[in-house]
């Protein structure tokens, strides 16, 4: 009598791979989102906020309020995390908050969302914002230490670059800008 060893293969398969059904994760309003040591976050128009976990798990994700109402969301797995961990969340939203990454990762908003006056994004040791969905009537953005973030402001941009990193900017605002030790603060077309 032959066995087949394809039934073990099959269920070390379906008990390694990621669940793939959407979490949704319960949380309080919050005025602004950090993201820090990786993963993709998009934010999309919604009536109210809530935050979905689309890859990855709770087991190596953590999702914060700190106590000024800003949403931390961080890789809390260490050594122990799978390799090439896949986190990706959605954030639904009535507006886009300001942002923030730390330590790589991206933050990218989508269009739908109606103007809003101000927005802020900033980006430290690695990372990409990208608001250009964002009509927002003012913009500050800041980079440290490497970064890219990218805007679309109609009236102004208070830009400030740090040891390196890119603030690319559409339209034609009033800009004002501090870059010290390398990078660039740049209108693209």
């Amino acid at each position: 009598m032959v066995r087949s060893i394809y039934p073990l293969f099959a269920v070390a398969l379906m008990a390694a791979a990621p669940a793939l059904a959407a979490e949704p994760i319960p949380l309080p309003a919050f005025k602004s989102v950090e993201l820090e040591a990786g993963g993709d976050v998009r934010i999309v128009p919604g009536p109210v906020q809530r935050v979905t976990l689309i890859e990855g798990s709770r087991a190596f994700t953590n999702f914060r309020i700190r106590r000024d109402n800003q949403l931390v969301i961080s890789t809390s797995c260490y050594d122990r995390c799978p390799r090439n961990y896949p986190l990706r969340i959605e954030i639904q939203s009535p507006y886009v908050p300001d942002v923030a990454v730390n330590a790589g990762g991206r933050i990218v908003a989508a269009p739908g969302f109606a103007p809003q006056r101000q927005v802020s994004a900033a980006v430290s040791a690695g990372g990409t914002i990208d608001l250009r969905a964002v009509d927002a009537y003012a913009v500050s953005a800041a980079v440290n230490a490497g970064g890219d973030i990218y805007v679309r402001p109609r009236a102004s941009l208070s830009a400030a670059v740090n040891a390196g990193g890119d603030i690319h900017y559409l339209g034609n605002p009033a800009v004002s800008m501090a870059v010290q030790n390398g990078g660039e603060v740049r209108r693209d077309y």
